[in-house]
């Protein structure tokens, strides 16, 4: 039996700022496609939500409708390679049917999305900001 060694005590030689970096995903830019796995059907959906390349590393936050932002999940948005084309996006691939409020990388809501059991909904984030969305609303 192999024993487990843990790594309480372990020191590490990085150093720790105030406010952590966006992760830099290039992402795939070769290759055969991405393979998603969206476990979805009955009252369970999922959501691609699509962004500019500003975004990318940017983690978006997603709560029910009327919750507070406190209670999010989100998503990192990452590069992503389809059959023909690459696109940026993140991925929601387990959402329970309902209305959600999509948060912006400034702290407002970039707009309200609805999900429906058994499907694959979408939405365009543009820049991840939501001054970005009200003047070219």
């Amino acid at each position: 039996m192999e024993s487990l060694r843990s790594n309480a005590g372990h020191e590490h030689d990085h150093a720790h700022g105030p406010a952590e970096e966006p992760f830099v995903d290039e992402g795939p830019t070769q290759g055969p496609p991405e393979a998603l796995i969206l476990d979805i059907g009955g009252d369970i959906g999922a959501l691609i939500l699509y962004a500019e390349e500003s975004c990318l590393g940017m983690e978006i936050d997603l709560t029910p409708v009327g919750a507070p932002r406190s209670h999010h999940m989100h998503t990192m948005i990452r590069r992503r390679r389809a059959v023909n084309r690459e696109f940026i996006a993140g991925v929601y691939p387990e959402l329970v049917e309902g209305t959600y409020t999509v948060w912006g990388i400034d702290g407002h809501p970039l707009g309200d999305v609805s999900v429906q059991g058994g499907h694959v909904s979408e939405f365009r984030s543009g820049n991840c900001r939501s001054a970005q969305r009200c003047a070219s609303a």
